[in-house]
């Protein structure tokens, strides 16, 4: 995937080389769901599948949750920032 010069993780590729990087990418749908399934497992192993849980998964799933539902009602509670409830 990476050439002689150019880094083969994104975490050690320099903002110069970032658009190089980018073209010996393939972003084929077979690669995309590839790199979804990596870290899905990522995420599974580093927060799932421990000896000792935290609430760190669930905080995460709740804020997911709160964040999704507010970009979908925003359309419709938009208009009631302007209106007073107060005489």
């Amino acid at each position: 995937m990476a050439s002689k010069n150019l880094p083969a993780k994104l975490g050690e590729v320099k903002l110069g080389q970032l658009p190089t990087w980018l073209g010996t990418c393939s972003f084929s749908p077979k690669s995309i769901g590839n790199a979804i399934g990596r870290g899905h497992t990522r995420f599974v192993m580093k927060y799932v599948n421990v000896k000792r849980g935290s609430f760190a998964p669930i905080g995460m799933f709740i804020a997911m949750y709160f964040t999704v539902s507010y970009i979908w009602r925003y359309e419709e509670t938009k208009h009631e920032r302007t209106k007073v409830y107060h005489w």
